[in-house]
């Protein structure tokens, strides 16, 4: 007889060691390098603890806080669930609770602020809690609102009343993102997330290049009594490291590896230390960029997540990132990253110098590590052979929101910013030092002549102070306070600061040639200007034939050849327009003797005699002593005194004070009444009452309405073309454009309900848009047939297909009006059921194509006249523009106070 023995397995999920500590009341707590082993159990589950250790410490501020009574049965089962969790996992089930508390607890308390308008925010110098460096943290989980307090989210929410009033807050990834959908990138507001990211490698090559020592044993107190190779060894164990997501694209088959040479697994793991790994925080626009914490710790007090950080710009992108630019490496140049450095330290000393380090301020920079991975040929990214990739480390910060409405997380200070506070404060800096971060530097047309830095007093207002059209490239923190990102600066010839860190005026001229049209119309307007950029010329006429012979013999030139945005394709000229590679030509042809030395410096990341000398050599350059600061004015004073109210005009041109007569109806006086010719009386309609008549009764209503003519492409590369009358402009800066596929009516629930644009543009996110004109307008009806999905309309309809320059869709060749988008939000239209009526489809134009015959070059407008543009009334009904006339704006006179 045999005896049968059966054992039972029980397998148990491991815990992670103390990540609650109850019993504790100032505890620490250690993020894990791997989120999905050792019973952590994934991103989200990592995220959640984070956020419910914060509520169980301030628990009893939540009960305390007025507006948070009415969640005391959500705080209660929070408390129960928290303390029967064993792994982060178990707090899952649990989510929606957790969020529900952290988000009112921080709307209504934590993260509150009252200035919710003025520059700086001040309300947020608070959040800086036993911390050395005086700056908010960047956010974290703990910093969780509900999307719809933070920002409206391209109109699908409308909480402004209520809004949070500034940028830190939370905005996590969705647990449904796939790969690619990231777009963490300064640019795509709707796919652009915050990310508790781990994996990050460390690189087995990486060795400090130069660093601030005095500033790192400032900041970190532990570093204080350290020599200066410990640090070295602190920083590299802190921050020499890689994304996961950048591990892969270095790795066989990956697009970075073939360019750096790396063949195989086995090439990688000579830069990596596979089993070496460090977590980090990838905040919303750090497409490169990350926040590791020093050892991996945190703790809170009083109610604020400390712990120490450093921002690392270099680290590579995320697994989940649009990648399919190619100027999208992750990886950061050597070059770049000492340029960058030497303008922070260039306009921090300017604020120690001016005495202005309470109203401005910039992130300063720890130092540079050599990552060990070089480019074998061109860096696609900068169109330079054979670079060095590097990790700049800087001070950990945060990013500007500045409204509601708000488009743009990366930092960027939207004009308004710029008019008040330190920006405002900023910007008067850098003119009286003639330094510049505008596409076009307006002090051109304002200078004096024998210096391009203007003195304003304090209290100046009007003139260059207040003129920003040159668009300034200056981002800050969420405080609106430190200034961050240096790359885009430049310097201009006649600055005090000298020839060390001002261009020639040979590459300042060159530079306005190269440029884009508008901006040498404006160069050839302004008399001394004109003469002073385009040989001397006196004459108008004398200066456009000199800028033309000019641009001819530039266009001989290789270098500025590579560097051009787009080339003549039958003369090879380069077309006027900013460079490939950066955001100006003047930036791009900086040949200061400081801009020439970085170049120089950073070819050779391993003569470490050369590199050692970085901060030594930037520093000497600085300059030791302020300028002559202007007295105050009795009164404000304006920006210069002397400044050209009109281009080309010494001063402003004698005007009538009567204004012309600017109305329509001759006789018409503004206050007076004008009674429509059938008189006033009206029907009203319930929507709900007109049932399928709804239809009719919208498009008559809202007429005129401008056809958008939509090509896209499947992501199997199938065609299509489409108008829709459901279309408009949303904004000129950044160019923004909109229009609504209804839902199709002849879909089913197996293949959706999308038209075959929507569609499209679901999948591969980029679309052509053209304005219809009465010249092809039977192409373009003809292209709104019920077509099955995959029939070519380009075909069908007859319209010639041409390729686009920086999307998939082509082009169609007849339109006068060709705008290339890409794709920045979706908002879709529901019915009281909830059912999906029309998808709202926001997009950004990236390239303009407009046929020269309606082009006017002189206006920098396209003439209506010549355009013929045809729009939809009701019905079948379509219209054409005629009887146009001018009508001025009314002019508003300013009171006096």
């Amino acid at each position: 007889t045999m005896t049968t023995t059966t054992t039972t397995t029980t397998t148990t999920t491991p815990t992670p060691p103390d990540w609650r500590r109850l019993g504790e009341l100032h505890p620490a707590y250690t993020l894990p390098a791997d989120f999905s082993s050792g019973g952590w159990g994934g991103r989200r589950a990592v995220e959640l603890a984070m956020m419910a250790q914060l509520l169980w410490l301030e628990r009893e501020g939540i009960r305390r806080a007025k507006d948070c009574a009415d969640m005391t049965a959500e705080l209660q089962e929070f408390e129960k669930g928290y303390r029967e969790a064993r792994t982060p996992q178990d707090l899952l089930p649990l989510a929606s609770v957790i969020k529900s508390l952290l988000s009112q607890y921080n709307l209504c308390s934590r993260n509150a602020i009252r200035d919710r308008k003025g520059w700086p925010r001040r309300g947020l110098a608070r959040f800086v809690v036993s911390d050395p460096i005086q700056m908010p943290a960047p956010q974290t989980p703990c910093d969780y609102i509900d999307e719809e307090f933070g920002w409206w989210g391209f109109g699908q929410f409308a909480k402004g009343a209520e809004w949070v009033g500034h940028g830190l807050w939370w905005k996590p990834m969705p647990g449904d993102a796939k790969k690619g959908s990231l777009e963490n990138a300064a640019g795509n507001a709707a796919n652009d997330h915050d990310v508790l990211e781990d994996g990050f490698v460390r690189l087995k090559k990486a060795r400090v290049v130069c660093a601030d020592y005095s500033l790192l044993r400032e900041d970190f107190p532990e570093l204080y009594a350290k020599g200066d190779a410990d640090i070295d060894q602190w920083l590299l164990d802190n921050c020499a490291y890689i994304s996961g997501g950048q591990v892969e694209r270095l790795g066989p088959g990956g697009d970075q590896g073939k360019l750096m040479g790396i063949e195989s697994a086995k090439d990688l793991d000579d830069y990596i230390e596979r089993a070496q790994r460090k977590p980090g925080i990838r905040l919303r626009s750090g497409g490169r960029a990350c926040t590791f914490l020093v050892g991996d710790q945190y703790k809170f007090v009083r109610g604020r997540l400390v712990a120490r950080m450093l921002d690392v710009k270099g680290v590579g992108t995320h697994a989940m990132a649009d990648v399919s630019h190619p100027k999208v490496t992750g990886m950061l140049n050597f070059a770049d990253a000492v340029r960058e450095m030497m303008f922070q330290r260039l306009i921090q000393r300017l604020i120690d110098l001016e005495n202005m380090q309470h109203v401005v301020n910039t992130v300063k920079f720890y130092g540079i590590i050599d990552t060990g991975l070089k480019y074998k040929g061109k860096n696609p990214a900068t169109g330079w052979d054979n670079e060095p990739c590097v990790l700049s480390l800087r001070q950990r910060h945060s990013r500007m929101l500045d409204t509601y409405e708000g488009f743009n997380f990366s930092g960027i200070c939207p004009s308004h910013t710029l008019k008040e506070g330190p920006g405002r404060a900023l910007r008067r800096l850098l003119i009286k030092y003639g330094v510049s971060a505008e596409f076009f530097p307006r002090a051109l047309l304002y200078n004096t002549p024998d210096s391009d830095g203007i003195s304003l007093p304090e209290n100046a207002t009007g003139g260059l102070l207040d003129d920003i059209e040159g668009t300034w490239n200056l981002q800050a923190d969420a405080m609106g306070k430190n200034f961050m990102d240096f790359t885009d600066f430049y310097v201009l010839p006649r600055s005090p600061l000298g020839e060390a860190w001002a261009m020639t005026e040979k590459a300042l001229a060159d530079a306005m040639c190269l440029e884009r049209k508008n901006f040498v119309d404006i160069a050839l307007s302004a008399p001394s200007l004109r003469k002073r950029v385009f040989g001397g010329a006196s004459t108008k006429e004398e200066a456009e034939k000199w800028y033309k012979e000019r641009l001819k013999k530039l266009s001989d030139n290789a270098t500025y050849i590579e560097a051009a945005h787009s080339l003549d394709e039958d003369d090879k000229y380069i077309l006027p327009n900013k460079p490939k590679y950066c955001m100006c030509w003047f930036m791009e042809l900086d040949d200061s003797g400081m801009s020439k030395w970085a170049m120089a410096v950073s070819k050779d990341v391993t003569d470490r005699k050369q590199t050692a000398s970085i901060l030594k050599k930037i520093d000497s350059a600085l300059p030791v002593s302020p300028l002559p600061e202007p007295p105050l004015a009795e009164s404000p004073s304006r920006g210069y005194e002397e400044l050209p109210s009109r281009l080309g005009s010494a001063k402003p041109p004698e005007t009538d004070p009567t204004p012309p007569e600017s109305v329509y109806h001759s006789g018409w006086k503004p206050g007076k009444a004008q009674a429509p010719p059938h008189g006033d009386k009206c029907v009203s309609l319930s929507p709900e009452a007109l049932g399928r008549g709804l239809y009719k009764l919208v498009i008559s209503c809202i007429v005129p309405r401008p056809i958008a003519l939509v090509s896209s492409v499947s992501k199997d590369g199938l065609r299509n073309l489409a108008p829709f009358s459901y279309f408009g402009a949303m904004n000129h800066n950044p160019p923004t454009v909109c229009f609504s596929p209804v839902w199709n009516r002849g879909g089913n629930a197996r293949d959706g309900y999308d038209k075959d644009t929507l569609r499209n543009i679901k999948e591969t996110k980029e679309f052509v848009l053209h304005i219809m004109s009465k010249w092809f307008i039977d192409v373009a009806n003809h292209s709104c047939g019920g077509f099955a999905y995959g029939e070519d309309e380009f075909k069908i309809a007859g319209a010639t297909p041409v390729p686009s320059v920086l999307v998939k869709p082509p082009r169609v060749k007849e339109a006068a009006i060709q705008l290339e988008c890409k794709l920045e939000a979706l908002h879709e239209i529901k019915d009281e059921e909830g059912v999906v009526k029309a998808t709202m489809v926001i997009g950004r134009i990236v390239l303009f194509h407009i046929h020269e015959g309606v082009f006017d070059a002189k206006t920098q407008t396209v003439d209506a006249a010549k355009l013929q543009p045809i729009s939809r009334l009701g019905g079948n009904t379509y219209g054409q523009t005629a009887g146009m006339f001018d009508l001025p704006r009314p002019v508003v006179e300013k009171k006096s106070n």
